[in-house]
């Protein structure tokens, strides 16, 4: 007598999502935007087109969603290194701090500020890449807002500082500093890019 087969069971959505997610990271920061196919990220994942497009919407969309999970770990990661140095030494610095954790984050081949600088020179020329763009920006910018307002107290920083100017200054000079390293990196060395962001971080923090 033959074994009945075990039913099927479907994968969990949160689960595809999450592969999804990984295979378009890796294929992103291997090639590019402009290179990378929804195929191709489905087959990396195991899965077929259409479950990217049912959890994503479309390849704009699923690069966006990768780049704010990317960009989430990111912030937090140096947000949590300035954090302990602080608590670590009375007499540190805040904006030194975050300037040395970005450093070491931006100069380590962290690849989303290309990526990012690459999709908003499309974005410029198509409307749908500048409405997923325009909406993406919003987010970091809201998020960045909301891990200073959190973070306040334990980095000391100003009372009077407003928090959505704050941001926008971080996101733009951060993402330049970036591209200008990754671009040129000896005529932009990793000093000069601590140097660089410490100056301009306590012009913004302090």
């Amino acid at each position: 007598m033959t074994t009945p087969l075990a039913p099927r069971t479907r994968p969990r959505r949160s689960d595809v999502r999450e592969q999804v997610l990984r295979a378009a990271a890796d294929e992103f920061s291997a090639h590019s935007y402009a290179e990378v196919s929804v195929a191709a990220v489905a087959a990396a994942a195991g899965f077929t087109k259409g479950a990217v497009y049912s959890n994503f919407g479309g390849k704009p969309q699923l690069f966006a969603a990768v780049i704010a999970e990317q960009f989430s770990g990111f912030i937090g990661e140096v947000v949590a290194d300035a954090m302990a140095a602080v608590d670590a030494d009375a007499s540190a610095d805040a904006p030194r701090a975050v300037a040395a954790s970005l450093t070491r984050e931006l100069v380590g081949g962290f690849a989303l500020p290309s990526l990012l600088a690459e999709f908003r020179g499309l974005a410029a020329r198509d409307p749908e890449l500048a409405a997923v763009y325009a909406h993406l920006r919003l987010q970091q910018r809201l998020e960045l807002e909301e891990l200073l307002s959190t973070t306040a107290v334990r980095l000391r920083l100003s009372p009077e500082l407003d928090l959505t100017v704050a941001a926008t200054l971080l996101l733009i000079c951060v993402n330049s500093v970036a591209l200008e390293h990754a671009a040129a990196p000896s005529s932009i060395p990793e000093p000069l890019v601590e140097a660089t962001l410490t100056h301009v971080l306590t012009g913004i923090l302090a």
